[in-house]
């Protein structure tokens, strides 16, 4: 099988490639360092000029059924996007103190006032508060304000009095006024007004009739207002934070604590905690800088006997600095193309500060190899040479990682939700201008300090311990080698990574879906004690839904209205409902109001003679009471509506199971299928907040088996076209699923679940997994290949030396003790010899660059340390121990099926 003797011919493209770049790079490297440190500042700067921000919707596929209900519902509110949707939460600053204290609840009311009055928003060039500019859901606090009114109204009527501080009951129960006052639970009349308190109080304690409120621990007041023309996504942005920043900075109250709640709110804190891991870039860079000088003068002073300079320390920190030059070019790049920014990406220094580093190792120990067998003088035509040299032996292992890395970068962004596409395009850019510094800058910074071989001022006793240490690693390589090509030994080493595979098989299968908003936020955002009580406080008692009905038809047909009653009523009678209480119909009140007036109406029409000049719903809203059903409608004539085109209702789910994020996966489900009964009659759709979330308890595990596989077999065809052996192919295929099987298998066992930042990680360790079995899987095959090196060399006669002679062989004396040049145990020791301390000073660094992350008190920051490191410490195994092992298995079967053919010949 000569094919096997020879690298593939895309490995020879490369190499001649590779060969032409880094001469090139090492005949100008002054040129090309200013052009690439001009090009990287350009676009650095655009990058901190970029504004900072998230979409929590991000998370959400696109075609996911929440996008298209958020989608009607925007159409609902005739907004070209999202509009204000603020919540406050209240508490009371005195632990377990009621809100329904007159003193406390008048501050409650105090704070709706203030927020009404005194945030401004530019309308047509008038500058109008929120009781100015709201126009459909202005009345969503009145069940607080007529709590606070019947304080009031106790004042001026002293002969009526409170019982439980709640209800107005006069001491004459006959009495006119009593009667017309009722704040019962969950719905209150007052004056003939009925309002439900169910979406406002929440923490409640029933009186011992069980029929009015005791107290309330938390009141929420809810602010939304429809989106108008001129206003920009930024401009209502910036009123809810505005809203956020004065009672979170300016505002002091020693009754209640008031927490402002709204999607901006949350997108700003997940833009703080990514943002949060700048400070982090700094420490993984020093550790990474000490640890690359360290290592690197180790491996030149001690395994190559060179001397230790400050050139070296140089090259350590360059190798640092040309991620983040990576990184800024990267992502200036994609701002410029209109690519937003997600606070993931500040993930993204740190993989490719791993995966740069790694290159860089491999560079500088090709180089100091290269070195120690060049006998001709370093003249520049001689250093452009052995830099072409360097490229052509680091190129296509360099190039595997980073091929591979994009490519599953760039799968998982084709079939991501959009905040995760934008971190795949983050990753994948950011990878690439890596590689085309490490072939442009790095090695132009190479040309300029990479030393020479001169011992000259090497003390004695150093040369000893160079000697020394130089015969320790080839007797442990030699060693090593020896004992994993035994049979026995490397099927001992597949039967126990067998059993590894099984203990994360079981943990893959134990994986399941969390989702929680608060795994987003840094330890001391406020967000986390909001979302608490959201989940605990407010979901369990008030979940509700959206209802749009889109076509309603003729709403003075009584079989089309019983219709639409029936879809409410089937709503209000699925498990987990409140029911009745709890839902915002207007055809409740408009079918009363009908039935009232419908005897005047006709007698109108009668003795005009003609249709009335203002229709049953136009004269329908102009009631008081009624008014506040304007926004929940939209009609073919805003000013004289004369029929409805469209409505929303609203009503509430409750039940503590509703806590989980699945379970409300499951109602949400349950809601879709309940209006899907009546979509050909009306065309209704459900809208709810969370579902952008919900949604991914179901889109999440599939995108992310799907993304694996499909990434799985790119890599695998990457691999194969620098790596045309089938078998080494197959062998570091298996080697980079196991290996990515074996993350989440055993973070499942760990306790960890499937989310967003999960998904990220997924994708991630495909290409990071494939980094160092490619490394010693294509050197391995490359020590098969007999013109490896030599084949596309092309150095002038002058320049030729023991360099090309020597690049054809293996990498140190030490392997001159085993005879046969072609074997086994030459190849696999040609292999660990060229990578393995590179791979080594790789995987180690890599842990460093991780570790700061891991005192973060961020689960996006902790996830990522953990999944990582174990990430590249499964890597590190399977690159040095498990490949060999599975290497040697398949060299004796094969050869053993070979020599049973030829005894049967």
């Amino acid at each position: 099988m000569g094919h096997k003797n020879e690298t593939s011919r895309v490995t020879r493209i490369w190499n001649a490639l590779s060969y032409k770049i880094g001469s090139t790079v090492a005949r100008y490297p002054v040129l090309t360092i200013v052009l690439c440190l001009t090009l990287s500042a350009i676009m650095s700067i655009k990058l901190s000029l970029t504004e900072k921000v998230s979409a929590i919707d991000g998370y959400a596929s696109d075609d996911s059924m929440s996008r298209h209900e958020f989608k009607t519902f925007q159409q609902f509110l005739d907004s070209d996007g999202p509009g204000i949707t603020t919540a406050i939460l209240i508490r009371s600053k005195k632990t377990n103190g009621s809100l329904l204290e007159e003193k406390r609840l008048k501050e409650v009311v105090k704070v709706s006032d203030f927020v009404s009055t005194n945030f401004k928003m530019n309308v047509s060039g008038v500058e109008k508060n929120f009781n100015q500019f709201c126009r459909g859901f202005c009345q969503a606090n009145e069940p607080v304000r007529q709590y606070y009114v019947s304080f009031q109204f106790s004042a001026y009527f002293p002969d009526f009095c409170f019982q439980n501080g709640l209800q107005i009951l006069g001491k004459n129960h006959t009495d006119g006024i009593s009667k017309r006052i009722d704040l019962s639970y969950p719905t209150s009349n007052f004056f003939g007004r009925k309002f439900s308190l169910i979406p406002n109080f929440f923490g409640i304690s029933m009186s011992a009739d069980g029929k009015h409120l005791n107290s309330s621990n938390l009141i929420v007041l809810y602010f939304r207002a429809e989106r108008y023309p001129d206003w920009t996504t930024k401009t209502v942005k910036q009123w809810e934070l505005r809203v956020r920043d004065h009672f979170a900075k300016e505002y002091s109250n020693d009754l209640i604590i008031v927490d402002v709640m709204s999607q901006t709110v949350v997108e700003s804190e997940i833009v703080r905690a990514g943002l949060s891991l700048q400070p982090f870039l700094i420490v993984g860079f020093v550790i990474m800088s000490i640890f690359c000088t360290v290592t690197t003068m180790f491996s030149a002073v001690y395994l190559y006997s060179q001397k230790a300079t400050f050139n070296k320390v140089a090259l350590s920190i360059i190798a640092c600095v040309t991620p983040f030059m990576a990184c800024g070019t990267a992502m200036g790049i994609l701002f410029f193309c209109g690519v937003t920014f997600s606070p993931i990406m500040c993930i993204t220094p740190f993989l490719v500060l791993a995966i740069s580093v790694d290159d860089s190792f491999l560079m500088l120990h090709a180089w100091n190899r290269l070195e120690s067998w060049r006998t001709a003088p370093l003249d520049r035509p001689m250093r452009e040479h052995m830099m072409g040299e360097v490229l052509v032996e680091t190129g296509p292992a360099i190039s595997i990682s980073a091929f591979t890395n994009m490519l599953a970068f760039t799968i998982g962004a084709l079939t991501s939700p959009p905040e995760i596409r934008i971190f795949c395009y983050g990753n994948a850019a950011a990878i690439f201008m890596d590689m085309f510094y490490q072939a442009t800058f790095y090695t132009a910074c190479m040309t300029l300090l990479a030393d020479t071989k001169d011992t000259n001022g090497v003390s004695e006793k150093t040369k000893r311990i160079q000697d020394k240490m130089s015969n320790v690693v080839g007797r442990f390589l030699k060693w090593y080698v020896s004992a994993i090509s035994n049979v026995f030994v490397s099927t001992g080493i597949v039967l126990i990574w067998a059993i590894f595979i099984g203990f994360a098989v079981l943990g893959l299968i134990r994986l399941r879906v969390e989702l929680r908003p608060s795994k987003f936020f840094l330890k001391d955002s406020p967000m986390l004690y909001m979302d608490n009580m959201r989940t605990n406080e407010i979901v369990p008692y008030y979940t509700p839904v959206h209802v749009i009905v889109n076509h309603p038809g003729d709403l003075k047909n009584d079989s089309n209205v019983e219709r639409l009653i029936e879809l409410k009523e089937k709503l209000e009678h699925m498990p987990n409902a409140i029911g009745a209480p709890s839902t915002k119909f207007f055809l409740d009140d408009f079918v009363q109001y009908r039935s009232a007036f419908v005897e005047e109406i006709e007698m109108d029409v009668e003795e005009k003679d003609s249709a009335p000049t203002k229709s049953e719903i136009e004269q329908f809203l102009e009631w008081p009471e009624f008014s506040f059903w304007r926004g929940f409608l939209r009609f073919d004539n805003e000013t004289h509506p004369q029929n409805v085109t469209k409505f929303m209702f609203t009503t509430g789910f409750h039940g503590q199971d509703l806590k989980d994020w699945n379970k409300r996966g499951l109602l949400l489900k349950s809601w879709r299928g309940a209006v899907e009964e009546f979509q050909k009659d009306f065309n209704a759709t459900v809208f709810t907040e969370d579902a952008f979330f919900l949604d991914m308890i179901d889109s999440i595990p599939t995108v992310t088996w799907q993304t694996t596989l499909a990434t799985f077999v790119f890599v695998s065809l990457v691999c194969f076209l620098f790596i045309s052996d089938i078998l080494t192919v197959i062998i570091v295929s298996v080697a980079t699923l196991v290996t990515s099987v074996g993350v989440f298998g055993y973070l499942s066992l760990l306790g960890v679940t499937l989310d967003p930042v999960i998904m990220s990680i997924a994708i991630m360790c495909i290409g990071f997994s494939v980094d160092i079995p490619a490394h010693v899987a294509f050197h391995f095959y490359a020590a098969k290949a007999k013109k490896h090196a030599s084949s596309h060399s092309q150095p002038s006669p002058h320049q030729v030396s023991d360099v090309t002679s020597h690049s054809t062989s293996t990498t140190s004396s030490t392997d001159s003790s085993i005879s046969t040049p072609n074997s086994f145990e030459t190849n696999l020791t040609f292999a660990l010899a060229s990578v393995g301390f590179p791979v080594i000073q790789a995987g180690v660094s890599t842990d460093f660059c991780a570790l700061p992350l891991g005192f973060m008190e961020l689960y996006m920051a902790k996830m990522f340390a953990l999944s990582l490191t174990l990430c590249v410490s499964l890597s590190l195994i399977h690159g040095l121990i498990v490949i060999p092992a599975l290497l040697s298995v398949q060299h004796h079967i094969v050869h053993g099926v070979k020599r049973l053919f030829s005894k049967g010949n």
